[in-house]
């Protein structure tokens, strides 16, 4: 227990063979409860759990008889850990790039400014992060600032990094079915946490890359995951100020893009006359679709702001 919280860790375990020994001896002492999980493995990952879980007594071992993706492995561990009534919960990665040695000031954090979660932040320490792989940490950049504006998280970053720590609360309240099954998680998980208005926020936690083999394949996870934050975006556009707390951001968004639309349709027309028909439309006529814009584009900078005012709120 740390500060009279008990703790359980959540290792989602695929083709980990070299390293899962190593992520688990790594944990601190207050760790109560260690809910490792393989995810169908083709190596001795299974194995090797079952030897720990004999001499360690904290170690409770799952397994998917098939591989169902990292988000599915993280839920599912996440479950077990409500199930059994554990204060926090913390996913952590099963190649030991989590710097465990961060974990009590991650706590302390949640506790004392009571949050809804607390996650890690790679890109505050420019040291570490150099040894993140190039392709990579351009794709989290790149990914990260588009998150912001479809989770409504705008001061959080590093958002592909799933290391972080639930209280039992926020576990009870969260929509599980809106997070993704597989790369898709860390992404679809704020997603539905902005749906439930928790508060988050990062700390700094160092990189850490060694000998671990990522099996993510770039350009289609990169791919999937701006497919996923459009869906996502206007899934909690709707959910959380239209279903569960109608708010005047709606009106504003939906009314900006409906003059926008309006104006670029009115100039695309206006420029067919033009070059088609050879027709000079008034002074009046172009106003009609200048206009439309100017109110659009102010009504969508709006909403934008008030997105951003209302990061973490009701």
């Amino acid at each position: 227990m740390y500060r009279g919280l008990s703790v359980a860790a959540v290792i989602p375990a695929y083709n980990e063979e070299l390293l899962i020994a190593k992520t688990i001896d790594e944990l601190p002492d207050f760790v109560d409860v260690i809910i490792a999980t393989n995810d169908g493995s083709k190596d001795r990952t299974l194995e090797i759990l079952n030897q720990l879980a004999d001499e360690n007594k904290k170690l409770v071992v799952l397994n998917n008889e098939r591989n169902r993706g990292i988000g599915f492995t993280i839920v599912r561990g996440l479950k077990e850990a409500l199930a059994r009534g554990v204060d926090l919960a913390v996913p952590i990665a099963g190649d030991a790039q989590c710097d465990t040695s961060y974990l009590a000031r991650m706590i302390d954090k949640l506790v004392d400014e009571r949050l809804d979660y607390v996650k890690a932040n790679r890109f505050n320490n420019l040291t570490a992060l150099r040894a993140m792989p190039r392709f990579r940490r351009v794709g989290n950049i790149v990914i990260s600032l588009i998150n912001k504006f479809a989770t409504g998280y705008y001061s959080i970053f590093d958002s592909q990094n799933g290391y972080g720590i639930f209280p039992k609360s926020t576990l009870e309240r969260l929509p599980f079915e809106l997070i993704g099954k597989r790369y898709d998680y860390e992404n679809t998980l704020l997603l539905a946490l902005g749906v439930i208005n928790a508060r988050i926020k990062d700390i700094p936690v160092p990189a850490i890359y060694g000998d671990e083999t990522s099996t993510i394949k770039f350009f289609p996870t990169v791919r999937r995951a701006l497919s996923v934050l459009f869906v996502g975006y206007w899934r909690r556009i709707y959910y959380k100020y239209v279903i569960f707390n109608f708010h005047p951001l709606a009106l504003f968004l939906f009314g900006g893009l409906a003059l926008t639309a309006l104006s670029v349709a009115g100039g695309v027309f206006l420029a067919y006359l033009r070059i088609f028909e050879g027709s000079s439309p008034s002074s009046g006529t172009v106003m009609l679709a200048v206009v439309p814009f100017l109110v659009g584009f102010q009504l969508l900078l709006s909403a934008i702001v008030m997105d951003v005012n209302n990061e973490g709120r009701g």
